[in-house]
């Protein structure tokens, strides 16, 4: 069945140990950027001490995997069950890049975008990851 969800409850892969793990931010779009790092930062470290808590570890309804971080590039993640959809950001890389119409070096990073499509359609997804990149190249 299709849920509809009145927040955000951010999740984020942790790589632990154990393996990956994901912590949830509930409440993500209600908090402070900062919030959320902080809150991210207790939960993983609670994850990766292994204390955490079933709240902290399920209801995500987005889920963040940065996979840059164990030196991977692009991926194709899986919807994770309830989740509307999950982001992979891949390790950054130098690359040519045209800036102002001249070559140039500049730092890319691979992001993928799975979704499930009962609850977002293709060109939805895809201005997604357009404003996405525009909001991190600003």
């Amino acid at each position: 069945d299709v849920v509809l969800h009145d927040q955000v409850n951010l999740g984020f892969a942790v790589d632990t140990d154990a393996g990956l793990m994901v912590v949830v931010v509930d409440a993500a779009d209600d908090r402070t950027t900062a919030d959320i790092g902080d809150q991210f930062e207790r939960l993983a470290s609670a994850a990766r001490n292994r204390t955490i808590t079933a709240d902290g570890a399920t209801g995500q309804t987005f889920t963040i995997s940065n996979i840059g971080a164990l030196g991977g590039g692009h991926g194709t993640p899986i919807i994770p069950l309830g989740t509307s959809a999950i982001l992979s950001v891949g390790r950054a890389a130098e690359q040519p890049v045209v800036v102002d119409g001249a070559l140039a070096v500049g730092l890319v990073a691979p992001i993928d975008l799975s979704y499930d499509h009962r609850l977002i359609d293709g060109g939805l997804g895809q201005r997604f990851l357009a404003d996405l990149a525009a909001a991190l190249e600003a």
